[in-house]
């Protein structure tokens, strides 16, 4: 604590002055947030949630370079570059070339303590290698390795890690000189004009590329477009696509993005069209509402529909006459979803993102699960494809992961609002309560009063019978 705090004492005006002093004098401690950050602490404090912060197989970058665990991985990057270096030794010295050029600037995306320990040269070599092999996954190079399935998910998992990030400062110099040499492609290798391309073009084919290769993500389903959607995009689109020969809107410049899980957040967090910061409204104030479990919510007539929609967490609330549809993008859950889940929602905390949308998301996902059951029922609708564990092992990720997350309080406001004003509609809810109840007595006591006519009639029958045959007798 400074001087001025301690020092209560003197005049009023001086003390006031002297606040004033205290703060407008810089921190001298006080640095930028870094493109690349650590974790914050309290993400980690959480014991069951620590690993998914922790590369499995392959560290990207200074914070996990040189651990033990991770040796094996560095020789397949030095095998996997020393190739590329073989085929186009002109692409590789001009590559190594740009990250010498950009190692200061490499350094300042990273927290200072984690790269003292690096000298220049030492820094360059290991911001060379990185580079290149993330090139070669996203590229598809990695299948050429004879890699068990199960590591090639694991170096999946381990690039969209917070701490496990190259700047994209560094990335896209070397992408496009990459590209340019058409080592990524031996067909391009033979082509006189794709050496030609502006850099412009030559991001476009790496977005593409890099979108792509997130296909691969399996936590995220692919968006199903039905084919009215198909056309309406493409005549939505057409006017634009007639004055523009190419995408030059602001987010599709890949040098917003600071690194591959900026990009992956972008994708799929924010989604198309939805990049602008919205303003804040004198309405956007926090919602009071309880959170009902799935299976509370199914009991009073809200149903669960899986959303078309790639970005995930765009969860929305459709009334019908007595209850209401909760339509929820569907979420595979495997091994590394809990890790991709939780890198997200780290690196909007760290990047100050008022929105808290993958946060907001996991909060408002752990309301609805709250017993096995919930699992059962979402997964019963297609909205969670488990390949791992049990209904109960599943709801305990959900549990884990909200350790320590704080959301938006407005966050799906209306949904909410929408949920609690159904729940608290009495005539609706009593309809739907006792809907069941009713029909099976309607149809308990109908199929009674059938069998009571049904034998009535018969009865009838069966005596204006007897009667007739007595009266032909008599006038025998």
């Amino acid at each position: 604590m400074s001087s001025v705090a301690l020092d209560i004492g003197g005049t009023t005006d001086a003390w006031l002055q002297s606040l004033v002093a205290e703060s407008s004098a810089k921190d001298p401690n006080q640095v930028n947030e870094p493109q690349v950050p650590r974790v914050p602490s309290e993400f980690r404090e959480m014991k069951e949630n620590t690993d998914c912060y922790e590369p499995l197989v392959v560290s990207i970058g200074p914070y996990h370079h040189g651990k033990e665990k991770l040796e094996v991985m560095e020789k397949l990057k030095a095998k996997m570059v020393g190739q590329f270096v073989k085929d186009s030794i002109e692409a590789a010295e001009e590559m190594y070339d740009k990250v010498k050029e950009l190692v200061s600037d490499a350094r300042a995306c990273y927290e200072e303590e984690s790269t003292r320990q690096f000298n220049d040269e030492k820094f360059t070599r290991m911001m060379f290698l990185d580079g290149c092999f993330i090139l070669e996954v996203v590229f598809k190079k990695l299948e050429k390795q004879k890699l068990r399935k199960q590591e090639v998910t694991s170096i999946t998992r381990d690039l969209f890690l917070l701490e496990n990030q190259l700047p994209f400062r560094v990335l896209i110099p070397l992408m496009r000189i990459y590209t340019r040499s058409g080592h990524h492609s031996a067909e391009e290798q033979t082509s006189s004009s794709k050496p030609s391309w502006s850099s412009e073009r030559i991001d476009q084919e790496f977005k593409k590329t890099v979108e792509d290769f997130f296909k691969s993500i399996h936590e995220i389903p692919l968006q199903r477009e039905s084919c009215w959607e198909k056309i309406s995009i493409f005549f939505s689109e057409l006017p634009r696509s007639l004055i523009l020969s190419k995408d030059t809107g602001p987010y599709c410049k890949l040098g917003i993005y600071d690194h591959l899980l900026h990009f992956f957040y972008f994708k799929f967090v924010y989604g198309k069209g939805q990049h602008k910061r919205k303003r804040r409204s004198n309405r956007e104030t926090t919602s009071w509402n309880r959170y009902y479990s799935v299976n509370e919510l199914k009991n009073v007539g809200i149903s669960f529909v899986p959303s078309n929609t790639s970005v995930f967490v765009n969860v929305n609330f459709k009334k019908t006459f007595l209850g209401g549809a909760l339509c929820i993008p569907p979420l595979n859950i495997e091994d590394s979803t809990k890790s991709l889940l939780l890198n997200l929602a780290a690196y909007e905390t760290c990047a100050g993102l008022y929105s808290a949308k993958c946060t907001s998301y996991v909060c408002f996902m752990r309301s609805l699960i709250d017993k096995p059951e919930d699992v059962k029922e979402l997964r019963s609708k297609g909205i969670l494809r488990t390949t791992i564990g049990t209904d109960d092992q599943i709801a305990q990720i959900f549990k884990e992961m909200t350790t320590n997350l704080v959301p938006k309080p407005s966050a799906y406001r209306d949904v909410k609002e929408s949920v609690e004003s159904h729940y608290r509609n009495t005539l609706k809810r009593w309809i739907l309560q006792y809907k069941d109840p009713i029909s099976k007595a309607v149809v308990k006591y109908s199929f009674i009063v059938g069998i009571a006519v049904s034998a009535l009639q018969a009865y009838l029958a069966q005596t204006k019978q007897r009667t007739g045959y007595g009266i032909c007798s008599c006038s025998i």
